[in-house]
C-alpha cells in the first residue's frame, strides 16, 4: 500500500507540474509578446510569472541531473562574457553621473539574467508538441494586436505608436527562433507564412530597422540552410569585428560624409547630426573611450537635456558610449562565441538561431530605444521558444538543455 500511495503521489506531482509549466509556457507565448502593444508594462508583469510557474514546475517535478545543469549552464562563454559585462557596468556607477538611474539598471539586468538561467535549465528532458505550437499561435496572436492597434490609430484612437512598433521589434525577436520550431516538426508551410506575414506587417507599419534586420535574419537562413558551419564562421567574424571595430567606422564616415555633402554634419538632415555626436565621442576625451562614460548616461542624460537631442540611441552606440572599449570588446567577443556556438544546437534548429541572432544583432546596431528592457524580455521569450524546440527533437541526437545557454 506504501509503495501505491507513494507512486499515487508521485504521478500527482507530475502532472501537477505539467499544468504549471503549460501554464507558465502559454503565459510567455501567447500573452507577453501581444501585452507589449496592449501595455507598456504589461511584458514585465507577465514574463517573471512565467518564469515563477517554470520553476515552481521543476520543484514540484525536479528534471534529472537539475544541479548539474544549472552549474554547467554557468561555465558556457557567452555566459561569462555576459558576466564580465554586467560586472563591468556595475564597475562604471562609480563614475557615472546617473549612479541611482545605473543601479536600478543593473539590478533588472541581473534579474533578467537570472530569469534566463531559470527558465532554460529548470525544464524536463523533453518538451510536448503542445508547449511547442504555443509559440506560433502567439506569434500570429500578436500580428493581430499590431493590426487591430495600427487600424485604431489611423481611425484616430489615443494609441501610443510606440507601442505598436514595440510590438514590431517582439515579432522580429521572435520570428526565427518560432520558425525553428515549426521546422524542427516539418511545419515548413507554416514556418514561410510567418516569415512572410512579417515582412508584410513591418513594411505596412513603416518600421525600417525592423524590415531590414528581418532581411538580414532572412538572408543569413539562406546561407546557413546551405552551409551552416561556413555561415556562422564567416557571420561571427563580421558580426565581431563590426561591434570591436565600430569607433573606426565612425572615423571614416564623418569625414567622408562631410566630404560628399560640402557641409558641416549638424546642419544636414538625419542621421548626419547624429553621426557629428559620434564622431565626437570618437575623438574627444580619449580616456572615456577606453572607460565609458557610466551607465545609464545615454538616456539619462537626453532626459536631462545634458546630451544634444541628435545623440544616437542605438544599443552599440550605448554600450560604447556608456561602457567604453571594455564594453565594445566583450559585445564583441560575445557576438563571436554566440556564431560559434550555434554548432551544438539540433541541426533543424541551427539555421534558424542563426538567422535569430544576425536579425538580433541588426535590431541593436539600427534600431532605437532597445535599452528599456523591452527587446531584452523579447529576447528572452525567444530563448525559451528556442529552447522547447531543441527539447521537442529528443528522437535525434541533441545537445544537453544546458548549452542552449550558448544562444
Amino acid at each position: 500500500m506504501a509503495s501505491v500511495s507513494n507512486s499515487a503521489r508521485k504521478d500527482d506531482a507530475a502532472d501537477a507540474s505539467q499544468f504549471l509549466s503549460r501554464l507558465g509556457y502559454a503565459i510567455l507565448a501567447l500573452a507577453a509578446p501581444t501585452g507589449v502593444v496592449l501595455h507598456e508594462l504589461a511584458i514585465f508583469v507577465l514574463f517573471p510569472i512565467g518564469v515563477v510557474l517554470l520553476t515552481f514546475a521543476a520543484l514540484l517535478d525536479p528534471p534529472a541531473w537539475i544541479g548539474q545543469r544549472m552549474l554547467l549552464a554557468l561555465t558556457q562563454p557567452v555566459v561569462l562574457i555576459g558576466l564580465a559585462g554586467l560586472a563591468w557596468a556595475t564597475l562604471s556607477i562609480l563614475w557615472t553621473p546617473f549612479p541611482v538611474a545605473a543601479g536600478q539598471h543593473v539590478l533588472k539586468l541581473a534579474f533578467w539574467g537570472v530569469a534566463v538561467w531559470l527558465a532554460l535549465t529548470l525544464t524536463r528532458e523533453h518538451a510536448r508538441a503542445t508547449d511547442l505550437y504555443l509559440f506560433p499561435i502567439g506569434l500570429g496572436l500578436l500580428m493581430v494586436v499590431i493590426l487591430f492597434a495600427w487600424a485604431a490609430l489611423r481611425q484616430g484612437a489615443p494609441i501610443n505608436y510606440q507601442r505598436i512598433l514595440d510590438g514590431n521589434n517582439v515579432l522580429a525577436t521572435l520570428l526565427f527562433p518560432v520558425m525553428g520550431g515549426l521546422a524542427a516538426r516539418g511545419r515548413n508551410g507554416y514556418a514561410r507564412l510567418l516569415l512572410i506575414l512579417s515582412f508584410v506587417y513591418a513594411f505596412s507599419i513603416g518600421s525600417t530597422p525592423t524590415m531590414f534586420a528581418l532581411f538580414v535574419g532572412f538572408t543569413a537562413l539562406s546561407f546557413a540552410l546551405s552551409d551552416l558551419e561556413r555561415t556562422t564562421r564567416d557571420l561571427s567574424w563580421i558580426a565581431g569585428g563590426f561591434i570591436a571595430l565600430a569607433p573606426l567606422a565612425v572615423l571614416i564616415d564623418a569625414p567622408l560624409a562631410r566630404l560628399v555633402m560640402h557641409a558641416k554634419l549638424p546642419s544636414l538632415p538625419a542621421p548626419f547630426p547624429s553621426l557629428a555626436i559620434a564622431f565626437d565621442v570618437v575623438t574627444h576625451d580619449k580616456l572615456r573611450l577606453i572607460t565609458g562614460h557610466g551607465f545609464e548616461t545615454v538616456a539619462r542624460g537626453l532626459r536631462a537635456n545634458v546630451l544634444p537631442p541628435q545623440t544616437p540611441r542605438t544599443l552599440l552606440f550605448e554600450i560604447w558610449y556608456e561602457l567604453g572599449m571594455v564594453g565594445g570588446l566583450l559585445a564583441a567577443a560575445g557576438a563571436w562565441f554566440g556564431f560559434r556556438a550555434i554548432g551544438d544546437a539540433p541541426p533543424r534548429l541551427a539555421p534558424y538561431l542563426t538567422a535569430a541572432l544576425a536579425c538580433n544583432l541588426t535590431l541593436a546596431t539600427i534600431s532605437l530605444d532597445l535599452a528599456d528592457m523591452t527587446w531584452l524580455t523579447a529576447v528572452a521569450i525567444a530563448l525559451v521558444a528556442a529552447d522547447v524546440a531543441a527539447r521537442s527533437q529528443y528522437r535525434t541526437t541533441r545537445p544537453s538543455a544546458s548549452h542552449l545557454a550558448h544562444f
